[in-house]
């Protein structure tokens, strides 16, 4: 079984443009973790694509193992790193874990 973890991040970005360049920030951030990372599985970033304001800005969909792998990787130093980047931009947060 694997666990999936999706988070997605309402962004502060007041205008498209603004949110594109954040959404591209934390995108940056985030993929380098598949390689630095030891417990991830897989990991994509997603930039929301249709109703602007409406949905959320941009998700992360990130495979592991099991809780362990997920809690390794929430603790990984690179991994706080991509999250104060992301806190400088979110002004929402909504998660889901489950296994599959």
């Amino acid at each position: 079984m694997t666990l999936r973890h999706i988070v997605s991040w309402k962004l502060s970005g007041e205008t498209l443009a603004e949110r594109d360049a954040q959404a591209a920030e934390i995108r940056a951030a985030l993929e380098p973790l598949t390689e630095l990372v030891p417990s991830v599985r897989a990991l994509s970033v997603h930039r929301n694509e249709l109703f602007d304001g409406d949905n959320f800005d941009v998700t992360l969909i990130a495979d592991f193992d099991d809780a362990e792998g997920l809690s390794a990787y929430a603790t990984h130093p690179d991994h706080l790193a991509a999250g104060a980047i992301i806190a400088s931009h979110a002004a929402g947060r909504v998660a889901t874990d489950f296994t599959r």
